[in-house]
């Protein structure tokens, strides 16, 4: 189910960035890689994804960071007795503001929530949002600015379509103005794959159901680190391309797959001596094209 109420900020445009045409992406030598595989070719882009994440790991892992956290807010949620959670959200134009759903959960629509905007070592102050739409299926929520606008700087490109191979940046801002990054490989897009009986009730104690989104494609990001969550909500940033490629919805391990072994490309790449053991950590990602096309039918679609 889907809960909106009706906004028509959308009609301030976004900035695309149009994927590279065909022959410039045979130029790739060979990261281009995808998720699924048939027959033989399965192992050969397991290897090229290896050799992407080598070459990605290698970077300096907060390379992108001073540009991505400001591309970024910080959402804070009263949880009421003083007490907030917290999380990310991307802006899409000068008003309106995506995050993860699960950032949101307990908000109603109409409720009102706190965005800061982020920055090396600071946070703005407050401004004041309210909660326009809400999609629990799909892990992506909206928010709109009250009183206030963005200034255009704030507010990224993003991509179309994504590069796979590509390195992404991940940057994630405390309440205390603490920041934290993660770098990975963005190694394809799927529906949502089955987690563990396991994963998915702690992540149900916490207001995340993961298998109940599964109709919904997402971005796959092979972490050059292991981390933990925090990042709900915030940017997926490809530093070459300079644009937000989906919105992090979901950390976890590759033993928390509930069928790996439907995920080719993945297990030879970690087969590899590339990816560590302690490194095996997967981020998902809501893609870009499922947040503009959920949030462009907000405004034909009438009030519920």
């Amino acid at each position: 189910m889907i809960y909106i109420e009706h906004i028509d900020t959308l009609k301030l445009e976004p900035t695309f960035v149009r994927a590279m045409g065909l022959a410039k992406k045979l130029l790739m030598l060979g990261v281009t890689v995808a998720l699924f595989g048939c027959g033989t070719s399965q192992t050969h882009q397991g290897k090229e994804l290896a050799i992407a994440y080598q070459n990605n790991s290698s970077t300096q892992s907060d390379e992108g960071k001073d540009v991505v956290i400001n591309y970024q807010v910080l959402i804070s949620v009263s949880l009421g007795d003083n007490r907030f959670s917290n999380g990310m959200g991307i802006p899409l134009n000068q008003e309106l503001v995506v995050t993860a759903d699960h950032v949101v959960e307990g908000s109603q629509v109409g409720d009102l929530v706190n965005v800061q905007l982020g920055e090396l070592g600071k946070l703005s102050r407050p401004l004041l949002a309210k909660v326009v739409l809400r999609s629990p299926k799909t892990d992506l929520a909206y928010i709109k600015l009250v009183d206030h606008r963005l200034n255009p700087e704030v507010v990224p490109k993003w991509c179309e379509n994504e590069q796979f191979g590509s390195r992404v940046t991940m940057s994630m801002l405390a309440p205390d103005s603490r920041l934290t990054t993660a770098s990975g490989t963005l190694s394809g897009i799927t529906e949502r794959p089955l987690m563990t009986e396991s994963f998915n009730t702690k992540a149900s104690k916490e207001g995340f159901s993961p298998n109940k989104m599964r109709s919904e494609p997402v971005s796959w990001i092979l972490l050059h680190q292991a981390l933990q969550g925090g990042f709900s909500g915030g940017a997926m940033y490809d530093v070459k391309s300079e644009c937000v490629v989906a919105v992090s919805s979901l950390i976890a391990s590759y033993n928390d797959l509930a069928e790996p072994e439907l995920y080719g490309s993945v297990y030879e790449a970690i087969k590899t001596k590339y990816w560590a053991d302690h490194s095996k950590v997967i981020a998902f990602g809501i893609p870009a094209k499922t947040v503009f096309e959920l949030a462009k039918s907000v405004q034909i679609t009438k009030p519920l």
